[in-house]
């Protein structure tokens, strides 16, 4: 049978996820809701069988969701998310998961107490380019992992109530995260703003993690062309992941450079070699990465398997979006990550 699921908010991300739901083996699209009367409307002709409501609580008490999925502003996540918990539904939440560290370990508490899941839309985790990452590193096939070099920049969307770090870096840290299997105990953040709205558009940080891996992230809402290319540079080789790529999004070089160290008291005695070799671009699949989310949502929920993006997942790249405004606020100060 398969498993009753609402949309809550039908902007730029619910109707991807109406659809996918509507289109799903393990989901039947139960109900819509968005305050907006008339985009509810408008989404929802295209799916006849899913009640509308223009109010979650009412949503809640009439439709009983299984599973509810929350496409709203950030702002709003922590309530939204609560609300349907304590209604007995589990939650998808888009990313970021919450406004702060706190109420993303406040949403996972009420989840536990209440025999609940939380997940954290993070799409691109299922995406075979980055399956292939994680399969790459965890092979140890590119040697010891050295550095993380990332950029994601585009013309806008500027977002009203969240600066470029938020809107743009979970992406990138949700793989990080995925693929270097921890959290960054350190981050400096350097951002600036160029428009009236206060909100930085611009932004890099520089993520610390134990055993000496680096990664530096370059954000940006005013870029002339869009880019979307990450670079795990390893000790044998290294990979680049190109999301905007339409064949070859992931492609390993063989290239690295040993160094032989004759003294380490004399530096100058240190003899590098590098190497060129070849490069292959793994095949991948191309199947829609949120089709596969959902899929593994409903693994989840019928007790096949563990999340590959869950609430604690969500939760850590809070904390790391945290340590960042914080930086950020200090000038680029150096600050540690929490620990959950």
């Amino acid at each position: 049978m398969k498993l009753k699921a609402a949309v809550v908010g039908l902007g730029y991300w619910g109707p991807n996820l109406a659809r996918n739901l509507a289109g799903s083996n393990d989901f039947a699209l139960a109900a819509l809701c968005d305050l907006d009367a008339g985009r509810l409307e408008r989404v929802g002709a295209h799916y006849p069988a899913a009640e509308r409501f223009t109010d979650l609580d009412e949503m809640l008490a009439r439709a009983h969701p299984e599973l509810v999925c929350i496409a709203t502003p950030v702002a709003s996540h922590h309530v939204l998310a609560a609300k349907a918990l304590h209604a007995g539904a589990h939650v998808f939440v888009e990313k970021p998961m919450t406004m702060t560290g706190a109420q993303s370990r406040e949403l996972l508490a009420l989840a536990a107490r209440l025999g609940r899941h939380v997940f954290v839309d993070h799409t691109f985790l299922f995406t075979g380019a980055v399956a292939e990452l994680k399969k790459q590193v965890a092979s140890g096939g590119i040697g010891e992992l050295l550095y993380i070099d990332s950029v994601r920049i585009n013309l806008g969307l500027f977002q009203p109530d969240v600066d470029v770090v938020w809107d743009l870096a979970p992406h990138d840290l949700s793989i990080l995260h995925h693929v270097v299997g921890q959290v960054p105990v350190s981050v400096r953040a350097m951002g600036s703003c160029h428009s009236p709205s206060g909100l930085a558009d611009v932004a890099y940080l520089h993520l610390d993690y134990q055993g000496a891996v680096s990664a530096h992230l370059h954000l940006s809402w005013l870029s002339p062309v869009k880019v979307r290319r990450m670079i795990f540079a390893g000790t044998k080789q290294s990979i680049i992941y190109d999301d905007l790529e339409a064949a070859e999004k992931v492609k390993i070089y063989d290239h690295g450079v040993d160094f032989d160290v004759k003294d380490l008291e004399e530096r100058r005695r240190v003899l590098v070699s590098y190497r060129k070799g070849d490069m292959r671009a793994p095949n991948v699949p191309a199947t829609e990465a949120l089709a596969v989310e959902l899929a593994d949502v409903a693994a989840v929920l019928r007790g096949q398997g563990g999340a590959r993006a869950s609430g604690a997942d969500g939760a850590a790249v809070v904390r790391v979006l945290e340590a960042a405004q914080r930086s950020l606020a200090q000038g680029g100060a150096l600050v540690p990550v929490e620990s959950a």
